[in-house]
């Protein structure tokens, strides 16, 4: 047998055949190799990259001091600390300031300290909002101020003299002086007159910060009808000023918080002289005059009438003059 095969090789081998066998006797791979699979392979998708973080809307915008920007809208919204209530800025337009009081002789009515056309409707732009405080500047404030940073204490030895007790009371018996280095010392400043009328009124023309409704003892402290004497026993709760806060009825509500007592408790200083207004537009005024020493008070106190509690209604001082009617509040410019 092995002889007849090796003959068959031969003889195949002599016609050149032999090279086939082994493919027609070997066989078939079960598993083809991967290189030899005819089906293709997927690839890989590539790699997905991290989506880029969008773009902050506040990125480019530069807001005042008293103002933040909400990362929501990218717009400047109001900042001011507790206890301060944001005003705006008047727009382009601005309000009027000026009831003419004082026209045409009116000021005889006034008595002393009233001076004649003093106030004069005018036109006035305020082209930067600012924070005003929302009461009065308390005892309990001026007292803190006195033994930490050096604050002057308001007069204490007169009959409704709130400092340094009475502390949730306003600080009265202030001096110009004493209120404007407190204010300072917050680093804050006293509004000027326009800050101050624009914050009671919002330009509207309304008589008090609340509106129009003639005051009674549920929106001020202050005298109803005839006042005997301004330092008299006088004042919705007799002589003598209230706690802050104790009127809500006369709140000056706005969207960005209550401002408290603009009407009456005590007359508020204002930074500016006292001097007649000038008819033309006036923008952003602070007024200021070498050699002059009197100053407005605006808001009218426990010791004034219906009328001197008006928020048009201007008051002057001597910047010394410390009295148990007179007080103040500060404001915080950006």
């Amino acid at each position: 047998m092995r002889q007849r095969r090796k003959s068959l090789l031969d003889t195949l081998r002599a016609a050149g055949l032999v090279l086939l066998l082994p493919a027609a006797c070997s066989s078939p791979d079960p598993t083809p190799s991967p290189a030899a699979s005819s089906a293709p392979v997927a690839a890989s998708p590539p790699p997905t990259a991290a989506p880029a973080p969008a773009a902050s809307l506040c990125a480019a915008v530069t807001c005042l001091s008293i103002e933040r920007c909400d990362e929501a809208t990218g717009k400047c919204v109001p900042a001011c600390p507790a206890g301060e209530v944001y005003i705006p800025a008047t727009g382009p337009e601005g309000f009027v300031m000026g009831k003419g009081f004082t026209l045409n002789g009116g000021q005889k009515r006034f008595r002393k300290g009233h001076k004649a056309d003093s106030d004069r409707p005018h036109r006035v732009i305020l082209t930067k909002p600012f924070c005003m405080d929302e009461t009065e500047v308390t005892v309990a404030a001026m007292k803190r101020c006195v033994e930490e940073q050096g604050c002057d204490p308001p007069k204490w030895a007169e009959v409704f003299a709130n400092y340094p007790k009475r502390l949730d009371h306003p600080a009265n018996e202030a001096s110009w002086d004493k209120a404007k280095k407190f204010c300072t010392a917050q680093g804050k400043a006293l509004p000027t007159e326009a800050q101050w009328e624009w914050a009671a009124t919002g330009g509207d023309g309304r008589k008090w910060p609340w509106g129009d409704e003639p005051p009674t003892c549920e929106h001020a402290d202050f005298t109803i009808g005839m006042l005997v004497s301004p330092g008299g026993d006088s004042g919705c709760h007799g002589g003598g000023t209230s706690p802050v806060k104790s009127h809500p009825k006369g709140n000056r509500v706005l969207p960005t918080g209550i401002l408290y007592d603009l009407a009456g408790n005590v007359w508020e200083w204002c930074d500016d002289n006292y001097l007649p207004y000038p008819a033309e537009t006036q923008t952003d005024p602070n007024v200021h005059k070498a050699g002059v020493v009197v100053h407005v008070v605006r808001g009218g106190g426990w010791n004034r009438s219906g009328l001197g509690i008006q928020s048009a209604f201007r008051g002057a001082a001597v910047n010394t003059y410390e009295v148990p009617g007179l007080g103040f509040r500060c404001v915080r410019n950006p």
